[in-house]
């Protein structure tokens, strides 16, 4: 009986466990987005990201050649939001 006890203790913690991963997961969730650059040389944005990237806070970054940059990636609200208030020189966009 003791045995049986102690087992659906441990499958109860472990649902717990499970179900703080997936909160957590949603609130951290991924938005695709495509930031715009600077005309600047080099690129504060493109720095930035490239930081990001090494810190894995950004995924699945694609960098188009254009002028400015656009650069295409995965990350959450909050870094995008930081990514888009970056100052910057706008150049010729077409």
């Amino acid at each position: 009986m003791r045995v049986l006890f102690f087992f659906l203790m441990y499958i109860s913690l472990i649902g717990c466990e499970v179900t703080d991963k997936s909160m957590s997961e949603k609130s951290d969730s991924l938005i695709d987005a495509l930031i715009i650059g600077s005309a600047e040389s080099p690129d504060p944005v493109l720095k930035r990201v490239d930081e990001l990237e090494k810190r894995g806070r950004v995924r699945d970054v694609v960098v188009y050649e254009s002028s400015p940059l656009q650069i295409h990636l995965k990350a959450t609200a909050e870094v995008i939001e930081e990514l888009n208030n970056i100052p910057r020189i706008e150049g010729n966009l077409r």
